[in-house]
């Protein structure tokens, strides 16, 4: 499995203007106060990233389009803990 840290997605198709300010807080703030760097799967920065990946791809999924590589690729490198 691939052990480089997730991009962050440029696209931002189906995020408001206060989530994406609020993921960039959340981010600087695991940046600075988080916790030691882990493992791709146990890390919250990369966990957080793979969510707003997922997100815009369900925005995607939602208006009929298609999401650029970048963002399927960084959906594709984790799986979901929520249950289905």
């Amino acid at each position: 499995m691939d052990e480089s840290p997730l991009p962050i997605i440029s696209d931002t198709t189906g995020l408001s203007l206060g989530y994406r300010a609020r993921w960039r807080l959340k981010y600087l703030g695991l940046s600075i106060f988080g916790p030691a760097e882990r493992s791709i799967m146990s890390s919250p920065r990369e966990r957080i990233k793979w969510d707003r990946a997922m997100m815009v791809l369900r925005a995607h999924e939602a208006s009929g389009t298609q999401a650029d590589e970048l963002t399927i690729y960084t959906a594709s490198r984790m799986e979901s803990r929520r249950p289905k």
